[in-house]
């Protein structure tokens, strides 16, 4: 199977959605001789804050001398870079021989059936990892935890969760507690557990009560502990055991994830892995997340955001107003949202700050049309059009921003089609 021939096999799943249980995991898995018995593993869950604490611990982990794999998603600069061993994605050759080589077992799979899209990207990163023998792996749940396709790790090292809020609600819950509940179903006996100091109170008791009935102790790093210096767009200093971090990242939020990052990390020195404070802090400050409040260019603004639900929208906000105002007014937004979220919450959020908005549908079958979401922004009191697709509607956002601030955002599938756009200009 070549690269492209991979590509469209992939492809050819996405119609299929998400499916749940995991015997289609177990089945694959077990034909491969159970890779995952085979890696270290961190487990990461969480609604926001996942991705970038992930790329932290494994470039904190790469730095210390330690093999890591990194599985994240959704894919924002590549599919390949969704897999990747210390920085490094998964080569086109090795992608399209396990693609052809999990393609191969479909006859075998019997009752269980065909993999799901991200069953077989994650039955994938599993099998290279193992095979290119990880010193450790760095796992972001794709959706929940409990029954997630990334659920499939008995002895995990550590279980990690950032906070938690309402996302999903038709498949994890109604409330942060339900939500919360699920998510806390990577915890496994004797692993260590390490929380982000932004948890809801919510989310956090029932965390305590779950690792409690496993007799396992939470880890919080003290935020208080860890004062913010400055908090700038493409620029974020903080302290942590009395020295300064400087990381070339947008947003307090981040913060939460370095210090959650930086949890993890000392729990692994616990348990005998390296670590050397001064090789972490530099990997940190290396450190850099595509469409997780990325700013492309600062005069004027170009901004990309993958923030999809009110917790996120939130505290893209509260950064927002961090820019003097002459930076960020008249702002112009390129937006799309998938239907399934909480869209109406998430343009009340934005409303106030955003002069006009550009909309379209993100590319996913989940998508809200860019008409729907336009008439929800009028109703706000903002000026709003749609257009027929995302290259469609980066022309008009780009001919209503002129020289001033434009965002683009509300999913990453639609900030991972326009990034490349904008990093050309």
């Amino acid at each position: 199977m070549t690269y492209t021939e991979a590509l469209a096999y992939i492809d050819a799943l996405k119609p299929g959605g998400m499916k749940p249980g995991l015997a289609r995991m177990e089945r694959g898995l077990s034909l491969l001789g159970r890779p995952q018995d085979k890696l270290r593993v961190i487990h990461i869950a969480g609604t926001n804050g996942k991705g970038s604490t992930a790329r932290m611990i494994q470039a904190m982990a790469t730095a210390n001398g330690l093999k890591t794999g990194l599985f994240t998603s959704p894919a924002v600069t590549g599919v390949r870079d969704t897999i990747q061993i210390d920085a490094n994605p998964i080569s086109e050759a090795a992608f399209a021989a396990l693609t052809g080589e999990l393609a191969a077992l479909a006859p075998a799979m019997g009752e269980a059936g065909e993999l799901s899209e991200f069953e077989l990207l994650t039955t994938m990163a599993i099998t290279w990892f193992a095979r290119e023998k990880t010193d450790l792996c760095v796992i972001e749940c794709g959706l929940g935890g409990r029954g997630d396709a990334t659920d499939v790790f008995d002895h995990p090292v550590a279980a990690v969760l950032t906070p938690v809020s309402l996302d999903h609600t038709a498949v994890l819950g109604h409330s942060v507690e339900e939500i919360a509940r699920a998510k806390c179903g990577i915890l496994r006996p004797g692993c260590g557990v390490v929380c982000s100091p932004g948890q809801p109170a919510e989310a956090l008791g029932v965390l305590l009560e779950e690792a409690a009935g496993m007799g396992l102790t939470v880890h919080v790093p003290g935020a208080a502990a860890a004062p913010i210096r400055e908090c700038t767009p493409g620029r974020l200093v903080f302290e942590w055991e009395g020295a300064p971090v400087s990381l070339s990242l947008t947003g307090a939020f981040q913060r939460d994830n370095a210090l959650t990052a930086l949890g993890v990390m000392r729990l692994l020195e616990t348990k005998g892995f390296p670590f050397d404070r001064a090789k972490a802090v530099e990997a940190l400050e290396g450190i850099r997340m595509p469409c997780r409040q990325e700013v492309l260019r600062r005069h004027p603004l170009r901004m990309l955001d993958g923030a999809h639900n009110p917790h996120g929208i939130r505290a893209l906000t509260e950064t927002l107003l961090t820019v003097p105002e002459e930076e960020r007014v008249p702002l112009t937004l390129l937006w799309g949202m998938l239907r399934d979220k909480d869209v109406r919450a998430c343009v009340s959020l934005l409303a106030p700050l955003a002069a006009r908005a550009v909309c379209c549908a993100p590319d996913n079958p989940r998508a809200m049309p860019g008409e729907a979401l336009a008439a929800l922004f009028r109703e706000a009191g903002v000026e709003a059009v749609s257009a027929d697709n995302p290259e469609q509607a980066l022309v008009l956002a780009r001919e209503e921003a002129g020289e001033g601030p434009l965002l683009v955002g509300g999913s990453f599938f639609l900030a991972s089609v326009i990034r490349p756009f904008l990093t050309k200009e």
